[in-house]
């Protein structure tokens, strides 16, 4: 079978609004590079969004992103916050953890995640401190 006949099968696949999957992650990817853009009054790049299914039971978003610092992040924390919310219940995904991934030793972010958490994470990051180079925004272990 041709990549773009396996490619097709993709475009029937829709979500609980009706988008096509496809369409629904590229408009969030845009959505959200805008979003920060705005909040930020400087040009952000986001060149990549992934959603995905953990072996071990999580269910996550991860966003790449260049141009934005560990200080703009927090003083947005709440509005990213929300609209990380939002975006995550376009996938059915319960946003209990929301974090930044850091560049160890520099001020630049390089990626917001959303992860919800399985039975096992939940335990572990309820009593250890996640990797250093994670910062977390949101951690709602009972959720």
């Amino acid at each position: 079978m041709s990549n773009s006949n396996n490619n097709n099968k993709f475009n029937n696949i829709n979500t609980a609004n009706g988008k096509p999957i496809k369409e629904l992650i590229k408009n969030d990817r845009r959505d959200f590079e805008v979003f920060l853009s705005n909040s930020f009054g400087k040009n952000v790049f986001i060149p990549e969004m992934d959603v995905f299914s953990s072996k071990c039971g999580c269910y996550g978003i991860m966003i790449m992103v260049r141009g934005v610092l560990i200080d703009e992040a927090d003083v947005f924390k709440n509005r990213i916050i929300k609209k990380l919310e939002e975006i995550s219940n376009n996938y059915g995904i319960n946003a209990n953890w929301i974090f930044i991934r850091i560049i160890p030793s520099s001020d630049d972010v390089i990626s917001f995640g959303i992860r919800e958490l399985c039975n096992m994470c939940r335990e572990e990051y309820n009593s250890n401190k996640p990797r250093p180079d994670l910062i977390t925004l949101k951690l709602a272990i009972d959720e």
